[in-house]
């Protein structure tokens, strides 16, 4: 299907073009987070240390963050469609793939590969969301879009373990790497783009002038670093905290459970509110604010039944802030440059899980103590609300 022209009015169409990249970057969750669970089945089939089956999630981060800026760059220049769908068909081929591997250098080698799919996606997604909503509308969309995260989590939680019990590992991988692909395929036919916000007439690197000469958008990707820094810290951090209180791992999945679904309502119910009542920067700074209290306030949780409520809390006010942080970075960049502004910010968002449980080890090293690390993940959102104050929300370009 070839690009059309958008009609400046909104489309019922729109709504399908939400439900394909909520679909997309779902399924990159989903692959992203198909290993943890076969962990325990495939290390020792394959004679692997426990050093490297971490190693896989690294790999997997490392293609990730490769293609976040050239990816948003090429989708600006050639079009979502065509990046979306060549993404989903290289998570697809490499995680079915990954259900023939029998030495550690292979699935390594693959799991960059996947890596390197998905770290396309979410730029591409932004571009197709901007083309499509009209500024009223575009929180409740990108709160669509950023609840895929967690349900993907929660699916991957759910499908996997499920599939390796009905088959085997190796059918798990397949299954969904095969579904994967025939969404890759199946996008590629029915997603329309605009032609009207083609970015060819500036150059290729067009965007970057519009991205790094906006003040107000380098301090909102900044301040997205330091939710990251909070959020990919919980997800690091958790189960070892839980651990160390003396539960088992069963038990920290099930308090990581009820973070996850406070984390899918959060951007829903927090995108809608905002396209009802504007003010996208006092509530993206509220949220953070909230964020720093709640944060130390779990760590300092007990017993599974606090931990469980104080988990469907924090997760709930941790993702408040993501439909705000994207809805304002896109604005500020435009239709024309939403990609190349998108995949510029995930890549500063994505240093906060290289630098983040770096400073969080060190603190558990020189305390011995876990709660260290709930203050440490409390001051990235403070900072992130003050990072804000000067943000300008009237300096967006459409």
């Amino acid at each position: 299907m070839t690009d059309v022209p958008r009609p400046e009015s909104p489309q019922p169409y729109r709504w399908m073009v939400l439900a394909l990249t909520a679909a997309c970057f779902l399924l990159t969750f989903v692959v992203r987070f198909i290993w943890p669970p076969l962990i325990p089945v495939v290390v020792p089939v394959l004679g692997m240390k426990m050093s490297q089956a971490g190693a896989y999630m690294s790999a997997f981060y490392i293609g990730y963050v490769i293609t976040q800026i050239p990816a948003g760059i090429l989708a600006d220049y050639f079009g979502i469609r065509l990046i979306l769908a060549l993404s989903l068909a290289l998570e697809g081929i490499t995680t079915f793939a990954m259900g023939s591997i029998s030495t550690y250098e292979a699935g390594f080698a693959l799991r960059v590969a996947t890596g390197l799919g998905a770290g396309a996606v979410f730029s591409a997604c932004s571009r197709a969301l901007m083309e499509w909503f009209p500024p009223k509308e575009r929180g409740t969309a990108f709160g669509a879009l950023l609840a895929a995260p967690s349900a993907g989590i929660l699916l991957s939680g759910i499908v996997v373990p499920a599939l390796n019990k009905a088959f085997n590992w190796q059918a798990a991988f397949q299954a969904v790497g095969a579904f994967t692909l025939a969404v890759g395929i199946l996008l590629f036919f029915l997603l329309k783009t605009s032609s009207q916000a083609r970015s060819q007439g500036a150059g290729i690197f067009g965007g970057f002038k519009v991205v790094f000469g906006s003040r107000d958008l380098i301090l909102t990707a900044l301040a997205g670093f330091c939710l990251m820094w909070v959020e990919l810290g919980t997800a690091t951090w958790t189960f070892a905290s839980i651990k160390h209180l003396g539960y088992t791992l069963k038990e920290a999945g099930s308090v990581m459970v009820f973070y996850g679904i406070g984390g899918l309502i959060a951007p829903l119910a927090s995108g809608y509110l905002s396209d009802k009542l504007g003010h996208r920067k006092n509530i993206l700074m509220a949220s953070l604010l909230v964020i720093a209290p709640v944060t130390v306030i779990f760590g300092y949780q007990t017993t599974i039944a606090a931990l469980s409520a104080m988990g469907f809390v924090f997760g709930f006010v941790s993702y408040l802030a993501n439909p705000h942080l994207s809805v304002m970075i896109s604005e500020f960049a435009g239709k024309q440059w939403a990609a190349t502004a998108n995949g510029t910010s995930n890549f500063v968002f994505q240093l906060a899980p290289i630098i983040g449980p770096v400073v969080m080890g060190w603190a558990i090293d020189i305390t011995g103590a876990y709660t260290s690390v709930w203050w440490i993940m409390a001051i990235g959102p403070l900072v992130g609300a003050l990072l804000l104050i000067p943000v300008n929300p009237e300096n967006r370009r459409d």
